[in-house]
């Protein structure tokens, strides 16, 4: 695990929200490529500032963010250094959100996308056909690994941290196989946005597309990308259930095509 985890750490990254007047809060993102075009991934909740469910804003004073400042690797002196980098994420008033949303589902899909400019090797492409595998087999109670920043932690500068979780449901069947699926996990506030990753290390089944069939693959460094985070239910309470949701990866690339706006309803 430890070499994937080592490879994928530069697409992810730490987000500080903010408006004209104060800090807001930190959460995660990651990047992703697509057609030569690099994005920001992370929750539809972290980008708005608001409770999808209702579209209040989730901050006690009712403040929303303006701004999202993210960091990209890059090497100096043979070095890995971060830059910091501050996106405007826009406001609704004017016309001006810069980040998109689902094009049916809007803000009921909690997932946010952004393009951005600022991002060059050593950032890896998480979709890089060398090591990712959309097909691997991943059965119930498997380990996966949602890499973030709770309670704006990070490691070795600004590496995320990496937290484990279990596949709580079937990838196979009902809304688990296009819109989201639960996972056990013991998360804190800051891993929303945080990609969630299969990993395996050697050897591992794939899926042939033929019904049940699978096949053996061999690979020093295989992993699959399954979505986008978004956190635990009742989170206040930490004697609950940790079952924690994640948003299906292929919400990402419909977000990417339709480039629709973000926006909010109040309910």
């Amino acid at each position: 695990m430890a070499a994937t985890a080592t490879f994928l750490t530069t697409a992810i990254t730490k987000l500080e929200l903010s408006n004209e007047c104060a800090q807001l809060g930190t959460a995660t993102g990651f990047f992703i490529r697509s057609n030569e075009q690099w994005y920001l991934v992370t929750n539809w909740h972290v980008f708005s500032g608001r409770k999808p469910d209702t579209g209040q804003p989730r901050h006690p004073s009712g403040a929303v963010p303006s701004f999202c400042d993210y960091y990209a690797t890059a090497l100096l002196n043979d070095k890995l250094v971060w830059k910091k980098y501050t996106l405007e994420l826009g406001s609704e008033a004017d016309d001006s959100i810069a980040w998109y949303e689902h094009p049916v589902h809007g803000q009921l899909v909690d997932v946010a996308v952004i393009r951005i400019e600022n991002v060059c090797e050593p950032a890896r492409d998480i979709l890089d056909s060398g090591g990712h595998d959309p097909m691997m087999f991943i059965d119930l109670g498997a380990d996966l690994f949602l890499p973030g920043f709770p309670l704006g932690l990070s490691a070795n500068g600004l590496m995320p941290i990496w937290k484990r979780a279990s596949l709580a449901s079937s990838l196979e069947f009902g809304h688990s196989m296009t819109t989201f699926f639960f996972v056990d996990t013991a998360t804190r506030e800051g891993m929303s946005g945080s990609p969630c990753f299969a990993i395996s290390n050697w050897r591992h089944y794939s899926l042939t597309g033929e019904g049940a069939k699978m096949k053996i693959i061999d690979n020093p460094m295989s992993w699959r990308f399954l979505g986008v985070y978004s956190g635990r239910f009742n989170p206040s309470d930490n004697f609950e259930a940790q079952i924690g949701k994640v948003w299906r990866e292929n919400l990402v690339f419909e977000i990417i095509s339709s480039k629709k706006k973000g926006s909010f309803t109040l309910k």
